[in-house]
């Protein structure tokens, strides 16, 4: 962006007719000076020339080249051609915001910021980003969206460096970072904003979302707490972590789960389904849970509800190959043949030459006396000159399924066919 807008600049010798004096400054005949291309032109001529194209090419060269050499110079230069421009600029900028003419009102807020750098105008601009961001997001253009919201947090830092410890540049970065989920960067911004905030009721704000996020992160610890100790098979002390997460949050599904997790490895199934059925009473439903819940009936010998169980989770998600495993391995204990092949195809198709679904459909055409087919890979042709929309598709479809991998494994004890855990 930045480019493009310099590319409608020239810059030109200053002609003696231009004048511009004031709080000290005068010209300096001997400096080289932007001016702004008329709109659609690639070349200057002499009856473009004036002082409004000058402050004009001023403008942007103040606006997206704050490095330029002589970007003191202009600044002063414009200052003393019209000391009200900058606030003129900001009436115009939050005209343009609100038409949501974003580029424009961009160009404009850094004028302001970069005239006449203020809090506000800090501010102003980061707000502006914010709103960039937004529109983005609701165009689908993920990219864009990250960009702006990388911008907005860059000028409030950019803020902090300029102003020092700024009350409300602080509460701005606080509240973003809380936005983004970034909860120990706001808890850290709100106790610097505290430090330094006169008291008011804006005060009481701040110091009441502190409290909520210094609550969160306390209890995401004992979220995290809980898992790693489930994971490290101290189950003791993952039901230690979870019961005191939801003493705190009694409404938050994801303690519960956790606990029953923990309570099933320790054998206590009766226990373990309660809080998986709490788990559904709160609005959760996962195929991890009736996974789990399938397991509990299992160990407890309601084999009937534990394919129940199993086939919940398998509708709510047909590629968890646990669960598929999990299904085709009760099928063919209980000689339900027709139902286990079903279910060992589901999960050839989906794992490849997995060693557990091998084991299966051996276990399956040894019982059966049917074998089941290798599988088919088809091949589909494309030509030359759909090649390279057809690979940009499939590096789009890699990504998309690369940042949605992110399944939980759990070990099934009890004789039930299992995945181990990464």
């Amino acid at each position: 962006m930045k480019d493009d807008r310099l590319k409608t600049i020239r810059y030109i010798r200053i002609p003696d007719t231009i004048k511009a004096e004031g709080d000290g400054f005068s010209i300096d005949p001997d400096k080289r000076i932007p001016i702004q291309l008329p709109p659609g032109s690639s070349s200057l001529k002499k009856e473009d020339i004036s002082l409004e194209a000058i402050i004009s090419g001023m403008l942007t060269v103040v606006a997206y080249d704050e490095g330029n050499e002589d970007f003191q110079y202009f600044r002063s230069f414009i200052l003393a051609a019209d000391p009200s421009l900058p606030e003129k600029l900001n009436q115009a900028a939050i005209a343009k915001e609100k038409q949501k003419d974003y580029d424009f009102a961009e160009e404009l807020f850094l004028a302001v910021y970069h005239l006449l750098p203020q809090s506000a105008s800090c501010i102003n601009l980061a707000t502006l980003y914010s709103y960039m961001a937004v529109d983005a997001r609701d165009k689908k253009d993920d990219r864009k969206e990250t960009e702006y919201l990388l911008d907005a947090r860059h000028t409030l830092q950019d803020g902090i460096k300029r102003f020092g410890e700024n009350a409300q540049i602080l509460s701005e970065l606080a509240s973003f970072e809380a936005y983004m989920g970034n909860l120990e960067e706001a808890r850290d911004y709100l106790e610097r904003y505290l430090a330094v905030a006169e008291e008011g009721e804006k005060k009481e704000e701040m110091k009441a979302l502190l409290k909520r996020i210094a609550l969160q992160i306390e209890n995401d610890e004992e979220i995290k707490e809980a898992y790693d100790a489930i994971m490290l098979d101290n189950n003791r002390k993952a039901i230690e972590s979870s019961s005191a997460f939801i003493e705190k949050n009694p409404k938050v599904w994801n303690g519960y789960f956790l606990r029953a997790w923990a309570l099933r490895k320790e054998g206590r199934y009766s226990e373990a389904k309660n809080d998986l059925l709490e788990c559904i009473k709160l609005g959760e439903s996962s195929s991890d849970i009736y996974n789990e819940l399938s397991i509990c009936e299992l160990e407890e010998g309601d084999r009937e509800l534990a394919k129940t169980y199993l086939e919940t989770a398998a509708d709510l998600d047909g590629s968890n190959l646990t669960v598929l495993s999990n299904l085709a391995y009760l099928y063919l204990q209980d000689g339900q043949l027709d139902e286990a092949r079903e279910y060992l195809e589901k999960a050839r198709f989906i794992s490849g030459d997995d060693r557990i679904i091998s084991s299966l459909i051996e276990e399956y055409e040894k019982i059966s006396g049917e074998k089941i087919g290798e599988l088919i890979h088809e091949e589909i042709v494309h030509s030359d000159d759909e090649d390279d929309g057809y690979q940009a598709e499939l590096a789009e479809i890699a990504k998309d399924a690369e940042e949605h991998q992110c399944h939980h494994h759990h070990d099934h004890e009890g004789g039930c066919c299992c995945h181990d855990k990464d």
